[in-house]
């Protein structure tokens, strides 16, 4: 589904470059949970921002079902994210002007699905999730684990090819943690392709592949 090869990343320090990510080979296959290690600062999330799309690599191809997404243009970037990517980002970046339901609704709206298939798919994810009772409340009112769970569905409301997410229990207490990595592993069952960013054992363990990723390379972890 996803491979990168040869993929290189720097970035700009001064008059110098200095690089993040050095010839990164990776292959996730559909269905797959993957998860990305490594400590603070070595290129995890960079890795991550690659694979949605979000930034482009210096060198190297990535290529998704068979085409070059780092061959593509602004707008056919947007489209490979707007119809193939869900994005849990570690921080949630929720709306803070809307409530539940509308944060949710947002990747359907993109996509101009109309007000009944709208309300019929947030409704089904809100229940998936037991966050139903939440959904007229503003997000500025909720737990972190509540709006952990918002934003893992509006990320996979429209039922993404591939789901990324950034250190996703980073921020959870050890209870609230449990719960968000049974949502992980149900949504992986049910086919969901996966890859997550974490600096936690018990996050990674949850995921088939282990990578590491130290001194720019990508090491498979057995």
């Amino acid at each position: 589904m996803l491979e990168l090869s040869g993929v290189k990343k720097q970035f700009r320090n001064g008059n110098d470059y200095s690089s993040l990510l050095d010839h990164i080979d990776l292959r996730i296959y559909k269905g797959e949970s993957v998860a990305i290690q490594g400590k603070s600062g070595s290129g995890k999330s960079t890795l991550l921002n690659i694979l949605a799309g979000l930034i482009q690599s210096d060198e190297g191809i990535m290529l998704f079902n068979g085409k070059d997404v780092s061959a593509m243009t602004t707008n056919e970037l947007a489209g490979y994210r707007k119809y193939n990517i869900g994005f849990v980002t570690q921080y949630f970046n929720l709306l803070g002007d809307r409530n539940v339901y509308h944060n949710v609704a947002l990747p359907l709206q993109y996509l101009r699905q109309s007000k009944k298939e709208i309300k019929l798919k947030v409704e089904k994810v809100l229940e998936e999730l037991e966050i139903s009772h939440l959904k007229s409340r503003p997000v500025g009112n909720l737990s972190g684990g509540e709006r952990q769970r918002v934003a893992i569905a509006r990320a996979i409301v429209k039922n993404p090819s591939i789901l990324l997410a950034d250190e996703p229990t980073g921020s959870l207490d050890e209870k609230t943690e449990e719960t968000i990595l049974e949502i992980f592993k149900n949504l992986n069952h049910r086919g969901t392709t996966m890859v997550i960013v974490t600096h936690d054992k018990s996050v990674a363990n949850l995921c088939k592949k282990k990578y590491e990723l130290k001194n720019k390379k990508l090491n498979a972890i057995s």
